[in-house]
């Protein structure tokens, strides 16, 4: 898994990759029957670890392939994401890991209805010692409180610590609030709650 591939940029080997991945979008032993969100969440936590300041982190590296990356909690249930595209990965080398993912999040947004995104190469995988420690991601209830008690407007206690954390991980990267809002509520319009992967409790419901 160190081993570096630099992704060429003709269209062509890019169709090919995209449609191997269409292939495998679809099994009726997965949730909904479709891989879609689970690919989503992959190339979304692949990406979340970068950091404007220092230019560490980020999808650039495929890092989650080390134990680093790939236990922090925040990204339970995505091994199966990866190795669900190795089989892709072996039968086109040329390609990196990091642009796999990406481009299998590519795909999976068009087969469920989005728009086609133009896919651009060239992320090189990276060594080990470039993965990220645990905390960069956005954790799915830090800061509030334990048993879900609410206040008068509907708001779990402890609200102002998430929305603190919310805010931090987001700006890392350089996002503002309205970009941290349009990529957590997009994101999650897909697949469904898991709490063994998801980091909550439960499914948020109306009451």
């Amino acid at each position: 898994p160190g081993v570096a591939a630099q992704s060429p940029i003709t269209e062509e080997p890019i169709k090919a990759v995209r449609k191997d991945v269409l292939r495998i979008m679809d099994s009726p032993e997965w949730d909904d029957g479709s891989y879609a969100p689970l690919l989503i969440r992959l190339a979304w936590h692949s990406s979340g670890t970068y950091c404007k300041a220092d230019g560490t982190g980020g999808s650039n590296g495929a890092t989650m392939r080390y134990p680093l990356e790939a236990e922090d909690p925040e990204n339970a249930g995505l091994g199966h994401a990866r190795a669900l595209l190795d089989p892709i990965k072996e039968k086109h080398p040329w390609l990196s890991y990091a642009d796999l993912w990406i481009l299998a999040a590519y795909a999976a947004v068009e087969h469920t209805g989005g728009p086609r995104i133009e896919f651009t190469g060239g992320r090189v995988d990276a060594p080990e010692g470039c993965a990220v420690a645990p905390g960069r991601l956005p954790g799915a209830e830090k800061g509030v409180a334990e048993g879900w008690k609410v206040d008068a407007e509907g708001r779990m206690e402890g609200w102002e610590n998430l929305a603190r954390h919310v805010r931090d991980v987001f700006g890392r990267m350089g996002f503002g609030d309205k970009e941290a809002v349009a990529l957590i509520t997009g994101g999650h319009v897909y697949g469904r709650c898991h709490p063994e992967s998801s980091g909550y409790n439960g499914a948020w419901v109306e009451n």
